[in-house]
Parts: C-alpha cells; structure tokens; sequence
C-alpha cells in the first residue's frame, strides 16, 4: 500500500460520492475504517464515518473540504411549548450525542421532537419517510413550522433540495450520494422498517444511511424492533428515550378503552370453513411440509415454493385462500360494525379491514369512503380533510391509515380484521390512530372477531402488546 502520495501538497478530507475521501496523508497510522483506492489514488471509508475522521483530520492538520451547511432558523417561528415528553426525549437525544431513537406511541408528537432537533441542531436536514403519502405529511407541517421557501421533496419526479429535504427511503440514497455533505442531520421516521431481516443481514435501505456523512441521527419510530436492531443501532444509534401507550394516557394522550366481540359464522360459512381447514390440514399431514423446518416461517416458506410445481399443494393453497375469505368477509362482522356505528352516532370511525375486498364491501354498505393503497393521493387528502372538518363520520382502510396519518378526530376504531395475522405493531399502530388528545375525549377500540377461527388465536396475539387502561368509567357498560 503507498505511504506517501507525492502529487498531493496538502492532506485533505472530502465527502465523494458516498465515501469520506482522504488524499494527500503519509501518517504512518489511519483510522481503520479507511482502506486504499488506486482508482481514487486514495484511501475512503463509508460516508457513516465521516464524523470520526473529521475529528480525526483536525487532530492532524487535514483540510476539511466538505461541511454541512447551517440552517438559519427564523425567529420569528411561532413554536409550540413542548409537551413534557417532547421536551425529555429532545434532551435525552442531545445527551446521547445528537444520535440515536426515540420511540413514542403514536399522537404523541414525534413530528414535533424532529422539528425541535431542527432547530437546535441548526444545520441543512434530511428527513427520510417509508412512503409518498407520508412525504407530503411531512413536507405541510415542516412548511408550516420552517417556511415553504425552506422546504423540499425529493422523490419520483420531484427533485427539490432544500433546507429541509424529505424523501423516501426508495430515493434516499441518490440524494445522500451527491449532496450528502450538505446534511448535518439525518431525521429517520418510522425507523422501525430498518430492521435486520430475519436472516440477521441488514435491509438494503441500511445503503442509504451507510453513505450519509451526518454525524446528527433521528430515529422516529412508536414500535421499535428489540432484537433486531443490530444495524440500525449502528447507523441510527441506540433508544434514547421511550414513552409507552400506558405511561402517557391521560397525561398527554387520550383515555382508551378496548373491547373484544366475537361473531358466529352462518351455517354456510361454517360448513365451507370447515372442508377448507380439513383439505388444507389433509394435505399438510401427507406433505409434512411444517416438519424438519427450523422456524414455522421457513416452514411456510417450504410450503409456498411447493403450490408452484406440485397440484396438490395448490389445490390446499386455494383452500387456505378461501378460508382466509371466509372468516375475512363473514355476514356477522358487517352487522357487528353497523350496531357499533349506531351504539356512537357522534364519533368519527375508522373502520380497519383485512383485505381490499372487505373495505370495498364496507364502504358499499354503509356509504362511507374508504382509502387503500391504490387510492390516488388527492383523493386520500380530501377524505381526511373531511374527517378533520367534521363532513365525514367514517372511513374504511386497509393498511394505508396504520401508519404516519393523522385523524386527529377520530375516535371510534372497529377492526374487523388484519394483514398480518395477529401482528402486534399493526394493531398498536391502528390503536395509536385515535390517541390524539381532543379535550377529555375517550377513544374506543372494537376488536370484531370470528369465533371459532383462526381469527381468534391472531386477535390473542396482537393483543399482547398493548397495555390496557382500565378505569371504571371506561367501560360504557357494553
């Protein structure tokens, strides 16, 4: 390896493409991160170690070519007093060296503690959301709170760099590539799709904070992985400060009161429900496809490859499919939720469905509108609009309202089914929907499930992870 680059008079540092760039150094000893680039005629590091080697190059008399770009912050912005736990998590993020995760329940305010780390950290920002529809969120209250003139998008066929730039975790990495060194802070929201995979291997959208020179990190996230942090520890830093459901209701969130109610099949359902398990289980007992496997998802795995060359397990997939229908689309649900409409004339609903068929039944129903992924964006901002201002009592969703949407007043949740088969984080996600305070009113949550299913054991498990309230004038009476 060269120890001496004669062409180059003065060391420097310099952020490249993704790489912290040093040319021009004949110390003996480097930082071990870096390693030699004869394309470069240069050793480089990931972009994450940048900060570590800017300390490193002022100890040493290097020439620090790039720095991030400060960010005036007006004065005359009306901020909002921060909220106790606001104000906790943005000095327990600045203790911990600007670096790491804040998990909060949803309608908590975690938008807010991005907008104080804005401001304190006073440097050109990155914000990076899982979707469209959440950029578009982010990009109104950062206008709001910063000026439009210091907000930008950068995602599809937008491309906007500003002050404050928000982009998707699609589109993360073009913009830190080549304008990374302009960031001082790197604000992660929902973090919690950062997790490693359940190979133990880091998620490709890891790239994109890999390169990223901001030594100020972000995370946002109301349902963080424990246990499957070990990569985004690294990049992100560790928890800083955590706030649960049950420690915030009634201090800063609302009270809620969460009730389980089962149906019956029909007749019909249940006979067809019934032959659909038998085949299905049949065919598991002669492939013994769940035998042998390490996990029940590689299990799962075995048995999905098989539906694409053996008949047979095609055959029982279409009867997991239809009994997935079933137990999705039974008649009783569809009376369960017109009674609870009818038992709160006066709340706003959410109506949280299984699958695109029952949202559509739903919204066909009852004459309510109803937002899936396909929604187009205009059309989604106008339902919500109608729900903040009161012209629309109830919407039906999917998956799209579970994350990052704010129905502020909402409070009236009817799930009548779910995607993941009972995953915790989709049901406290749907919960944290109809938590933003609205004075003292008391949000409700309707757990509608099919007695007698599978249903019933997926409605135990996401059940596990919330912390119920109870309280004596919680319970309606019902």
């Amino acid at each position: 390896m060269p120890q001496t680059l004669s062409r180059v008079t003065a060391p420097t540092l310099a952020f490249e493409n993704g790489l912290a760039v040093v040319r021009g150094t004949a110390l003996p000893a480097l930082p071990s991160c870096l390693l030699w680039d004869p394309r470069l005629d240069a050793h480089v590091a990931a972009g994450v170690h940048y900060p570590l080697l800017r300390d490193w190059a002022a100890a040493h008399g290097l020439l620090e070519q790039s720095a991030p770009t400060a960010l005036p912050v007006p004065s005359a912005l009306d901020w909002r007093a921060p909220r106790e736990a606001q104000r906790e998590a943005l000095t327990r993020w600045q203790a911990a060296g600007s670096r790491g995760t804040v998990v909060l329940p949803t309608g908590a305010g975690k938008t807010f503690v991005a907008m104080l780390a804005i401001a304190a950290t006073a440097s050109e920002t990155c914000v990076i959301v899982p979707t469209r529809a959440l950029v578009t969120q982010w990009f109104t209250q950062l206008a709001d709170a910063f000026g439009v003139e210091r907000v930008g998008a950068y995602y599809g066929d937008e491309k906007t760099r500003r002050a404050i730039t928000v982009t998707t975790y699609h589109s993360a990495f073009p913009l830190l590539e080549r304008d990374g060194a302009r960031f001082g802070l790197v604000v992660c929201d929902e973090v919690h799709h950062l997790v490693d995979s359940a190979e133990g291997g880091a998620r490709s959208w890891h790239d994109a904070l890999t390169i990223a020179p901001a030594a100020a990190r972000l995370g946002l996230t109301a349902t963080y992985p424990d246990g499957r942090d070990t990569v985004l520890t690294r990049l992100v830093g560790p928890v800083v400060y955590r706030r649960t459901i049950g420690e915030m209701t009634d201090a800063e969130l609302a009270r809620f009161a969460i009730e389980r109610r089962y149906v019956d099949l029909t007749r019909a359902e249940r006979a067809r429900y019934d032959v659909c398990t038998a085949r299905f289980e049949a065919h598991a007992e002669r492939s013994r496809w769940r035998e042998g496997a390490p996990t029940a998802r590689e299990a799962w795995k075995r048995f999905v490859a098989s539906t694409r060359r053996d008949p047979s397990a095609r055959r029982a997939w279409l009867d997991f499919l239809e009994r997935e229908r079933i137990v999705r689309m039974a008649d009783a649900k569809f009376d369960e939720a017109s009674r609870l409409l009818r038992l709160f004339p006066g709340e706003q609903s959410v109506l949280f469905c299984g699958g695109v068929d029952m949202a559509m039944e739903v919204s066909r129903r009852f004459a309510v509108p109803m937002i899936t992924a396909s929604t187009p964006a205009s059309e989604r901002h106008a339902v919500l609009n109608g729900m903040r201002d009161g012209t629309i009592r109830a919407v039906a969703t999917v998956q799209v309202l579970d994350e990052g949407w704010d129905v502020p007043n909402a409070k009236l949740g009817i799930v009548l089914g779910d995607s993941t088969r009972g995953g915790v984080r989709q049901h406290t996600q749907r919960l944290g929907r109809l938590l933003r305070r609205q004075g003292e009113q008391v949000a409700s949550l309707f757990e509608v499930v099919a007695a007698g299913t599978w249903e019933f054991y997926a409605a135990q498990k996401r059940s596990a992870g919330v912390r119920r309230v109870s309280e004596p004038q919680l319970g309606f009476g019902l």
